[in-house]
């Protein structure tokens, strides 16, 4: 199970501040005496902050409520790489007998099934002329001739099955011991853009002569013309290991509060409050909740910070 990344909206001081109407304990209109010596200031104590963000302003600055529920703390490897072809994706097509090329039928770009004619040749030997097919289905990648040309040893063509990829990752020596066919990995491209899940199904046993990286391989099969494209450079994260936890909160849901580490709590369709919670293990994405939340309860779990600077605003417009 992985954990998707979140991506913190930068929202200006003036949106923060008119996301709406908040109030931090009681305003001056409830008319209530000021706390006496050895009282409890009003809005200090657990659950006594509250803060009120209409669900319009809400999904404006994109604050996400999820329901709090298990899930899983993997420990991960981020490495870089390529996707290619796999082998078997890839096919480079000659002319089995030498003679005149007669004919072309097919252009780089052009979508071909298996047993489609991409020219068509004269022999030499025979006067006969004879069709170039290709054996795979897929996308015609590369031609290298034309009608007059003269076949030989050259390819004629290259078709490539763009459906069936393949992620060479480079895995530093360091990391050689840590990283094993089987294993699940998570491949997109440098933006974050296409997270595809994957298996690695290979590390070659030798090295690159001039990084002194090993290339681990996990091959990809995609639904059509997939974002991932032969040639482009990847990230991606093996994951090494994985341990399922009762409540578990992407990190950022996860903030300090006038001393407290709290998640924000939604409490009705526009009322929130921060709730003191006790934090178990944790990686670069997540973190266990081990006490203050329980399963089912709704929080903030993306732009939580906004919550907070809202409150922080509400409390010193109070005092």
């Amino acid at each position: 199970m992985t954990t998707a990344s979140l991506k913190l909206v930068l929202v200006p001081i003036a949106l923060v501040l008119a996301l709406g109407a908040s109030s931090c304990g009681k305003s001056e209109a409830d008319n209530e005496p000021a706390a006496t010596e050895g009282e409890e200031s009003h809005g200090e104590g657990e659950g006594a902050d509250q803060v009120t963000i209409s669900s319009e302003a809400a999904e404006a600055s994109q604050i996400v409520v999820s329901e709090a529920g298990p899930g899983a703390l993997q420990e991960t490897l981020s490495l870089t790489g390529r996707i290619m072809l796999q082998p078997a994706a890839r096919a480079e097509i000659h002319a089995p007998y030498p003679g005149p090329v007669r004919a072309v039928q097919h252009n780089i770009g052009d979508i071909v099934s298996r047993g489609a004619t991409l020219a068509r040749v004269e022999s030499s030997e025979s006067l006969q002329t004879y069709s170039i097919v290709t054996p795979i289905s897929g996308v015609v990648l590369d031609r290298q001739t034309n009608i007059g040309d003269v076949t030989g040893d050259a390819p004629l063509f290259v078709v490539g099955d763009l459906t069936r990829l393949q992620a060479e990752l480079n895995v530093v020596p360091r990391d050689v011991g840590r990283v094993n066919a089987g294993q699940t990995v998570i491949i997109m491209a440098l933006d974050g853009s296409a997270p595809t899940q994957a298996r690695l199904a290979s590390v070659l046993p030798t090295a690159d002569s001039h990084s002194q990286t090993l290339v681990a391989r996990a091959p990809v099969t995609v639904a059509g013309i997939s974002l991932l494209r032969p040639g482009m450079a990847i990230r991606a994260s093996v994951v090494l290991a994985s341990e399922d936890a009762a409540i578990v909160v992407p990190a950022n849901a996860v903030q300090t509060f006038e001393g407290r580490t709290v998640v924000f709590v939604r409490l009705g369709a526009d009322t929130y409050e921060p709730r003191t919670v006790t934090v178990g293990r944790s990686n670069r994405d997540a973190v266990e909740i081990t006490a203050g939340l329980t399963v089912g309860e709704a929080y903030v779990s993306q732009n939580a910070f906004l919550i907070k600077s809202q409150m922080g605003a509400a409390a010193a417009d109070h005092h």
